[in-house]
Parts: C-alpha cells; structure tokens; sequence
C-alpha cells in the first residue's frame, strides 16, 4: 500500500497563522543561500504530548536577485500513521477522503491551511509504497532477509549500494532516485533511533507491537518498501505501467499502483535467480537454519547436534557407516535414541517446502490485501 508521501503545494495557496502566542513554533530557518531560503516546520512538544501524529512541513523560496519567483510548502507524512498510528495497518482506497479531512486538521493545528482540493491535487514529489507480509509456518523475516540477501541487488536494480544491516534483520539497497528496503518489522521495533529503519516510533506503534508480544505465538511480519525518492523515477515507472505523469496525492493513493510497484521490484529481484534461491543444496549453516525453522523453541546447542547428526548420516555409507563408527562408544540403546533423533529431524524438514516463504510472499503480492493487526490481536 502507501506509506510516506511527499507533496509540494505553492504557499499563495495557503493561509499561514502566527499561533506562536499558543504555543505553535514558528517557521525556523534552516538553510539560506543566494538562491534559494529554505524554512522549516515541525511538532511542537505540545503537538507530540498530545498522542496525535503530525506532519513535518518545510517553506522553500527561491528567487533571481531581489525578485522572489516561487515559493512552495513540502508537506512530508506517513499516511497510515496519520490515521492508525502505525504503518503496520494498511489503508483501502475508499480510506481517501478520510486521509484528505485528517490531513488538514493536522495542518491546521500547526498553523496552516489548505483546502481540501489542493491537498486532494497536490503534485507528488516521492513515494515510498509498502506491503507488510506476515510469515506462517515457522519462517522468520530474518532468514527469507538472509536468502533474499543472495541476490546481488545492485546489479537488479542498478543501486549504488547495498546493506545487510543490524545481524541480518534487514536488506537496505538504494541510489539517489531510489531504494528498496526489506526488513524484519517486529525486531525494528526494539532498536534505538539510530539503528531502526522506522525512527518514528509512535506510542501507539510501541503498544502496538507490545501487544502483539504477547501472543502465545510468535509474530513475524517481513516489510517491503520501495521508495521512490525523485519526481523523475515515479513518472518513468508510471509510464512503465501505463499510467500517467506528474501524479497527485489522489492519483499515487492507489491499490493497482502500488501493488504493480512492489510486484515489479520484487520480479526483477527474482528474475535470473531462480536457480541460485530454488535449488535446494544446503550447506552446513543452512542445514542448522533449517532444522532451528522445525521448532522455535530449540537451543543453539541441539540445532548443532541435529545438524551435524544429518551431515554423518548422509556422508560416505550413510548410517551403516556411522553405526560402525561409534560402536565403541554406544551401546544399543544409545544408538537406537541417536537414530530415532536422525528419524524425527528427517521427518520434520521433510515437512518444510524447501521455499514456501517465497510462495507465501507472492500470493500476499498477488492477492494484495491490507494488512491489519485487529486480526492477529483477536487470535
């Protein structure tokens, strides 16, 4: 769906109040040179203490000489967290009107009006569509992360750099125009600013995931986002799609959108790489992510034996070779407990499709639903 959005709206079309004397900061300058003055806005302590989520505002004026020749308000917000909170919950397109009408009573409240069709018709300077993809039968975010993390995603997409960052729990490849980011979003949670991929944090996303703790299940919700960062990206992947340029905030708030968005990257991330993810010759430290996918619950130290257990089964004459092996050093009952756990491993990856994970993403791609938490928080 749609997460951060960028849009530019020429001040002659607002009505700024001076709300200083109520405790609304004022524009502060932050950067000025002979061309151009740039001034910002944003929460006031009272804004944040109120629980309500704000938009960050900046004023660019740019002149010739003494002659003042445009002057523009950036309006940059997380769209579902203006309505929700959080950006876990997904928004529908019917959701529009209700973004627009939210959206300027925030602006209000700072000290800024618009009308609501100028909002509606505001050009769309970046961004950034995302889809949330909780993981089911025993897969975290950080071991599809680890597989997808295979790719070389700079030569896809022709980003300048990639990162597998914070012990594996994300996947950040990005370029001036552009990034695609995938990480795991329970885990982001729990980091501090610095780290987090989402550094706005809010008190409902904090009790949000704080619920969502203490389900007897684990939760792992793996997150997309790609986020077109200049003007000139989004037209050219619109045109790509069929769609029109130089898109407002109503045009980008769109399901089809978005959907063909993550869909193409996520393709042309997979695309000439079926065989490197798809056959399945696990190594070593595969094997062990595998057998830790079988249960949840188990220690480090047993995930190394069953490993390693697997590995002396499968090499030279397989069990018969083994049992020779340790004859010395097991008695009978030993071993039949040593092969019954060989049995109880092979029985439970024999259980694990090799890459369900990556068919449970497609379908969620496919089927494009929102994703909400009252579903998961009612189980």
């Amino acid at each position: 769906m749609i997460d951060t959005v960028v849009l530019s709206i020429p001040k002659c079309k607002a009505i700024l109040r001076d709300r200083t004397a109520e405790g609304v900061p004022a524009w502060d300058m932050q950067a000025k040179t002979g061309i151009y003055r740039k001034f910002v806005k944003n929460p006031s302590p009272k804004d944040k203490e109120s629980g309500l989520y704000f938009p960050r505002l900046t004023g660019l004026i740019r002149s010739h000489g003494s002659m003042e020749s445009e002057s523009t308000i950036r309006i940059e917000f997380s769209v579902p967290k203006l309505i929700y909170g959080n950006n876990v919950d997904e928004l529908t397109d019917t959701q529009f009107p209700e973004v627009i009408k939210t959206l300027r009573s925030r602006l209000v409240l700072m000290g800024v009006t618009f009308a609501e069709k100028d909002l509606v018709e505001a050009p769309v300077m970046s961004v950034h569509y995302s889809k949330n993809v909780q993981l089911r039968n025993g897969y975290t975010s950080q071991y599809v992360i680890g597989e997808l993390n295979k790719i070389n995603l700079n030569k896809r997409f022709d980003l300048t750099r990639a990162r597998y960052m914070n012990d594996g729990q994300s996947l950040y490849a990005y370029a001036q125009a552009h990034s695609l980011v995938i990480y795991d979003k329970i885990a982001d949670l729990i980091r501090g600013k610095k780290r987090s991929i989402d550094r706005e944090q809010s008190f409902e996303q904090q009790s949000l995931f704080a619920s969502l703790a203490k389900r007897p299940e684990p939760v792992e919700i793996l997150r997309f986002e790609i986020r077109l960062s200049r003007r000139q990206k989004i037209n050219a992947l619109f045109k790509k799609f069929g769609y029109g340029p130089d898109p407002t905030f109503q045009d980008v708030f769109d399901t089809e959108k978005s959907k063909s968005v993550v869909k193409y990257y996520w393709d042309t991330m997979l695309s000439g790489n079926m065989m490197l993810l798809f056959t399945y010759c696990p190594g070593t430290k595969d094997l062990v992510k595998r057998i830790l996918l079988t249960d949840r619950n188990m220690k480090a130290k047993e995930a190394i034996y069953r490993a390693g257990l697997i590995w002396a089964c499968r090499e030279g004459n397989g069990i018969r070779e083994l049992r020779t092996a340790l004859a010395k050093h097991a008695n009978d009952r030993t071993w039949y407990r040593i092969a019954s756990d060989a049995k109880d491993i092979g029985i439970a990856l024999g259980e694990l499709k090799p890459h369900e994970w990556c068919e449970q993403i497609l379908t969620e791609f496919e089927t494009y639903k929102p994703f909400h938490t009252d579903l998961l928080l009612c189980k």
